[in-house]
């Protein structure tokens, strides 16, 4: 908590930096950008006193302003149509954000982490359905998601060609359980399996749509974890080819990782028109994870 608000409180008093330049977006005749980040503890100034969430860590004003700040002028860099978040308190922070990052949309439902880290979307187009999965349960009478896993339906284009859900983005996003709770990965295994479910069940009920599935799933995509996810190729995740020392999106204790992805069906990779993990200093000065983007090309 300590180091956090002095990290905080010197990002506010340092002044404006020279920012980095937006990230341009590959020439296509219609794009769309899909970006998923782990923001790092978005909290409030509020002690929340009820579980789930009871367990937050409470900032000052002027931290909560900073760390606000410092995510907004990522996001707004970044200039993504969609965003899926996580790691962000709750639906009054998310808003504050959104007025700040500019966008029109903004959905949280509460999940179930003590310290009520939750997930979260932004977008700047048409949210048409948003579906918490928190109240699901595991086979061992667990909550199956330890944050959430959310549906997002998005209107990204006219429907055409007569199939359901065309012109449509549907976004099964989730934050699966950490190395520290699940070393083995035993649990983010089941839930992969769940998440996969999502994603294949949105995909068979709007074959118009382009249906993507990820978020923070705390493993690298050729994990054993994540084999019911990404372990047959009927999904893929486009950036999993990257060499370590660029595909990196996580890092902490001298260590770095690609724990966040974003992942569509193999018969729709040919949507991506580009795909890239942000090295911006910025989103390393806001958060321990860089964001993950794909721009993808609409029908």
């Amino acid at each position: 908590m300590r180091s956090l608000s002095v990290f905080l409180l010197l990002l506010a008093a340092c002044g404006p930096a020279a920012a980095p330049p937006p990230v341009a977006r590959a020439a296509a005749p219609a794009l769309l950008r899909v970006v998923t980040w782990n923001v790092h503890d978005l909290f409030d100034e509020l002690d929340r006193t009820l579980p789930p969430g009871d367990l937050d860590t409470v900032l000052t004003p002027a931290e909560v302003e900073a760390k606000l700040e410092a995510v907004a002028a990522v996001l707004r860099r970044l200039d993504a149509d969609v965003v899926l978040l996580q790691e962000v308190e709750d639906a009054p922070l998310l808003g504050r954000l959104a007025a700040r990052a500019g966008y029109p949309e903004a959905r949280l439902v509460d999940g179930n982490d003590p310290r009520g880290i939750d997930v979260a979307l932004l977008s700047r187009l048409p949210v048409l359905a948003y579906l918490s999965h928190a109240a699901e349960r595991g086979a061992d009478g667990r909550p199956l998601w330890p944050r959430d896993a959310v549906e997002a339906e998005v209107e990204v284009a006219a429907g055409e060609g007569g199939l359901a859900g065309a012109g449509r983005l549907v976004l099964a996003g989730t934050h699966l359980s950490s190395r520290l709770s699940d070393p083995d990965g035993a649990r983010r295994r089941v839930q992969a399996a769940a998440l996969r479910a999502l994603a294949d069940a949105a995909a068979a009920r709007l074959p118009g749509a382009l249906v993507l599935a990820g978020g923070d799933l705390n493993d690298p995509a050729g994990a054993p974890a994540l084999a019911p996810l990404l372990g047959e190729g009927a999904w893929v995740d486009p950036l999993a080819g990257l060499p370590a020392w660029e595909g990196w999106t996580w890092s902490g204790g001298g260590l770095r990782d690609a724990l966040d992805h974003l992942a569509l069906p193999a018969g729709r990779a040919d949507r991506v028109v580009a795909a890239f993990v942000d090295a911006g200093a910025d989103a390393a000065g806001a958060s321990d994870h860089r964001p993950v983007a794909l721009d993808l090309r609409l029908p």
